[in-house]
This record gives structure tokens, C-alpha cells and sequence, in this order.
């Protein structure tokens, strides 16, 4: 291997490793001035922590450190590269390939280094017997740096929140109640978020920390979950949608509060999600769900609509009266996608267990719906006739009371597929 083309291959090395330097610095400076650092969570009493005397101090700590661990800052950067870097299995010259990818990824790969520096620092900060005070701070504010600044590595991590809440990486830790410093921390960190243009950065943060009961009642989950969903209209978060969700086993009050607050004053975007899980949030609680429908049913929003219409029959699968008055609704509308839907969801179940039909949806939906949704009823309302000869003659009945020549026409389909 000639000197050149090992200087290539030590080139994008250099770079994620000057470019972690200047995140470093940054994430510092703006942790530092954007709000007041909590005190190390543990301390030695006989080497009580000194608090750095600005950010120009803690960079200057950071920076040293970054630069005298090159074989920290290897391995971490190794780690992250084998996390995000995907091989191509016989490729002939796979070395290469990975390089140029690095090149391509400098970002990435630094912003990935900084949130497993950050990391290491926090872990040698939460050893609750040998703490090291001073890597507290350097630690807990090169992560709060990235979270304001929106770095996808440090708020997708699932590790450094719960290490904070519970005051260690160890897992026993974690069956403990959660460490009183190591909340005020976290809630200093979400606090501070909020008035960040990357607030939503924190929002995997909050569905991580809803699956444990002690620590969603003390950061006040349930509250903060809904307040980023009613917020982003445009934008509605996933996550912060998932931590209520997750919240109903253990927490159903607060999870039940959340969720109505997002229904009665979240936007459009807020209250899609909402219905997207609505089948999830009835697993939880049946009747949670079955309410937050009859909230949503009451708007004139078409697509919101839709996803009510599909999910209507599994929300009433074991009473099916709840579903006939739910659909009469539904249909009554007279929104010829959602009543199609709705047949496509729910009616077959529906006959199945009903094949009389007793609320005469088959004759309502064909009443109100157009051609495509007379199409869809046609088999059904066959199926029926086989199934219910009563059901079928007062489905028929029905039609033709509204409309004669409908009538004739069903009546001429159903002969039609009889005789054929």
C-alpha cells in the first residue's frame, strides 16, 4: 500500500474528528448560555464538585480531553461506523467503498461521536461510587448542547435518559424508584427545549421515558406529550403520540386527560394521530377508545373520517349494537369514500354475526352511497340472502321503498348471480 493511499484512508478519520471538536464546542457554549447546568447528581463528600466558571471553561476541559483520547474517539467512531455503514456483500474493494462513505458522512459520523463522548462521560459522572463530578458537567452539557441544537443521534438514544432518571447505566438501577437529581436534570433539559427552534428534538425522549410509571408521574409526561402535540399543528410527533398511548397500563388518568386535551384542542394533524391509534389506545382501555371516537366522529374532516370508518367494526367487535348505531351515523353523512370504507372494514363481520341485519345498514349505505358503493353491497347483500332470507327480503324492501327501479335493479342482480 503505497503512503498516499494511507493518507487517504486516515482522511475522513481527521475530519469527523475536527468536526466533533467544533460540535463540542458549540453544544457546550450554547448548553452553558441557554440555562443554568444542574449540579452533578452524585458527589463525593470528601471531593465536593467545582462548578465550572463558564462555558469558555468546560470547552476548554472538553476539547483537551477529545484531543488526548484518540483511542476513545476511535472506538467510538469504529461503533458508530459499523451502526450506520451497510456493506455490499462481494464488493471488491469494500475498504474503499467504506471510506468514501465516511468522507460523504462526515456530519453523521460526528454528531453520532459526540452523543456516544457524551455518553462515556455521563457513565464515569453516574457511577454512584467512584463519580466523577467534573465529567458530569462535561458530559450533561455536550448532550444538552446536541438536544438544542436538534441532533438526530443524542435524542434518538434510549439509554442516556433512563441513566439520568435513574441515576446509573446499570440495569438495577432501573428497578429503583427514579434519583430526585436525575429528574430535576432531565425536566431542566426539557425546559429548556421549549424555547428551542428543535423543541420537537426531545419528543423520542418522552415516549422513551412513558414506559416507566414513576418516572412519566414525576416529569409530568402525560402534560408535556400533549402540550408538543397540540403545538405542532403542521407536524403532529409520532412519539409524543406513542408515550400516551403507552401510558394507559399504568396511568390511565393522565394518559385519558392527555388524549382528550389533544382531541379538544390539537389540529388537524394532532387529532389524525389521535385516530390512527385509536385500535392501539382500545387495546389498552376499550372504553378509552370508543369515546375519542365519538369526539372525533363529530367533525366534518373527510380524511379523519376515513380512519374512523376503519377502525369502527374493531372498536365494536364485542357489542355489535355499538357498531350498527355508530355506522348508521357514519353513513348518514353521506360521504360516499367513508361509507365505502366502512363496508370494506366492517360490514362482512358485521353480517356475519347479524345476517338479519336488524338496523338496515345494507339498504341505508346502498340509499346514500353512489355507484362504487352499490358495487361493494351488491355481494354482500347476496351473501345475505343465503345467509338470512328474511334480512334480505327486508333489505330489499327497504331499497325499493326509496327507490323502485334500484330496487328492480338489485332484484335482477341477486336472480342474475342465482341462475348463472
Amino acid at each position: 500500500m503505497t503512503s498516499g493511499a494511507r493518507m487517504r484512508r486516515r482522511d475522513p478519520e481527521n475530519l469527523v474528528h475536527e468536526e466533533t471538536g467544533k460540535l463540542i464546542e458549540k453544544s457546550i457554549f450554547l448548553a452553558w448560555s441557554s440555562f443554568n447546568i444542574p449540579d452533578p447528581i452524585y458527589e463525593l463528600p470528601d471531593f465536593p464538585a467545582i462548578r465550572p466558571s463558564g462555558a469558555l471553561t468546560l470547552i476548554q476541559q472538553g476539547l483537551g480531553l477529545h484531543s488526548a483520547d484518540m483511542m476513545g474517539f476511535r472506538l467510538r467512531l469504529e461503533n458508530s461506523v459499523s451502526e450506520h455503514y451497510r456493506m455490499v456483500p462481494g464488493h471488491f474493494d469494500e475498504d474503499e467503498r467504506r471510506l468514501s462513505w465516511m468522507s460523504k458522512n462526515i456530519s453523521l459520523l460526528a454528531d453520532d461521536v459526540c452523543t456516544k463522548t457524551a455518553s462515556d462521560w455521563l457513565e464515569l459522572a453516574l457511577d454512584e461510587n467512584h463519580s466523577d463530578a467534573d465529567r458530569w458537567y462535561l458530559g450533561y452539557s455536550l448532550l444538552a448542547g446536541r438536544i438544542l441544537c436538534g441532533s438526530e443521534s443524542a435524542s434518538s438514544n434510549q439509554s442516556i435518559p433512563l441513566a439520568i432518571a435513574f441515576g446509573g447505566f446499570a440495569n438495577d438501577n432501573m428497578r429503583e424508584a427514579p434519583h430526585p437529581s436525575g429528574i430535576n436534570a432531565i425536566n431542566c433539559l426539557f425546559d429548556a427545549s421549549e424555547q428551542s427552534e428543535h423543541s420537537s428534538s426531545l419528543d423520542s425522549w418522552i415516549s422513551i421515558l412513558a414506559t416507566h410509571e414513576s418516572v412519566s408521574s414525576m416529569l409530568s409526561i402525560s402534560n408535556r406529550a400533549a402540550d408538543r402535540l397540540i403545538q405542532e399543528r403542521k407536524k403532529a410527533s409520532i412519539e409524543c403520540m406513542s408515550a400516551l398511548v403507552q401510558l394507559i397500563p399504568h396511568d390511565i388518568d393522565s394518559a385519558s386527560h392527555g388524549i382528550n386535551r389533544v382531541v379538544n384542542e390539537g389540529g388537524k394533524s394532532a387529532k389524525l394521530l389521535v385516530a390512527k391509534n385509536l385500535d392501539s389506545i382500545a387495546g389498552r382501555d376499550w372504553r378509552l377508545g370508543l369515546d375519542l371516537y365519538d369526539q372525533l366522529s363529530t367533525t366534518s374532516d373527510d380524511e379523519i373520517l376515513y380512519i374512523l370508518a376503519s377502525y369502527l367494526y374493531s372498536l365494536c367487535h364485542d357489542d355489535p349494537s355499538l357498531f350498527q348505531i355508530r355506522a348508521l351515523n357514519l353513513i348518514e353523512i353521506g360521504n360516499d369514500k367513508v361509507t365505502r370504507r366502512l363496508i370494506e372494514s366492517g360490514f362482512r363481520g358485521y353480517l356475519d354475526r347479524n345476517p338479519s341485519d336488524d338496523h338496515s345498514l345494507l339498504a341505508m349505505a346502498w340509499n346514500h352511497g353512489g355507484p362504487l358503493t352499490r358495487s361493494r353491497l351488491k355481494g354482500l347483500i347476496f351473501q345475505q340472502k343465503k345467509a338470512s332470507k328474511h334480512g334480505f327480503e327486508k333489505t330489499l324492501s327497504r331499497i325499493a321503498e326509496i327507490s323502485e327501479s334500484q330496487g328492480r335493479i338489485l332484484s335482477e342482480y341477486i336472480l342474475g348471480r342465482e341462475t348463472s
